[in-house]
């Protein structure tokens, strides 16, 4: 037997669904500022790398990341465990050829144009610097 849901039987549903979405627009407006290129340095154990951290939005709206070592000519390679807080972020070298667990924390500044902060990699300490990219046209 087939039962026909009345109007106010589908406000439950109808709730979740807005809640869902604005759960999920949430998270996105707090990655927002982070998206896009970031490129600087990292600075460890006396030696100054150029790096380059890309951030973007998957199908699902689940934000993803690639890490780039230009000067080690390491390009693309994955970032896991991106957590974002407010202005701060916190992720990691997920791609099997990084050895020594390798992780970002960092902030970003008050104008949303720069992201500092530590990195660590198998004991050692260093410290990273990085300004927004333009996109290119």
């Amino acid at each position: 037997m087939n039962k026909i849901l009345t109007s106010h039987q589908l406000v439950p549903t109808s709730l979740i669904l807005a809640m869902l979405s604005l759960s999920a627009f949430a998270q996105t407006q707090a990655e927002k500022p982070f998206l896009g290129a970031w490129k600087g340095n990292l600075v460890i154990m006396g030696r100054t790398l150029e790096i380059r951290l890309t951030f973007t939005l998957d199908a699902a709206k689940k934000i993803q990341g690639t890490f780039d070592s230009i000067t080690q000519g390491a390009l693309g390679l994955k970032l896991g465990n991106i957590a974002i807080e407010g202005k701060n972020l916190t992720c990691n070298i997920a791609d099997l050829a990084a050895q020594g667990n390798p992780i970002f924390k960092g902030t970003l500044d008050a104008a949303g144009a720069k992201i500092a902060g530590d990195f660590t990699q198998a004991g050692y300490a260093g410290t990273f610097s990085l300004e927004k990219e333009k996109p290119q046209k």
